[in-house]
């Protein structure tokens, strides 16, 4: 496993270096460009992990609500004194 990830940021790496040396754009240009492309790449890795806890969140509710049912229960009426 940490074979092929070394493996893989050896090659992204020098992927990289040979993309910035080839590229049509002058170097500010492109450091600009990826640095915009960072940034949205971090924004949508945040959301997407905010839209994970949510939905963990959810989940782990529900799941809550039904066992608190499945002893005879209502969630709706429970005092924090009845949760055992």
């Amino acid at each position: 496993m940490l074979k092929g990830l070394r493996s893989a940021l050896k090659f992204f790496t020098l992927g990289l270096l040979a993309g910035l040396l080839l590229a049509p754009r002058k170097g500010d240009d492109t450091r600009t460009l990826l640095v915009d492309r960072g940034r949205e790449y971090i924004k949508e890795l945040v959301s997407s992990g905010r839209r994970a806890a949510g939905d963990l969140r959810d989940q782990a509710v529900s799941g809550a609500q039904d066992n608190f049912k499945s002893d005879g229960r209502s969630y709706d009426n429970a005092a924090a004194s009845s949760i055992q």
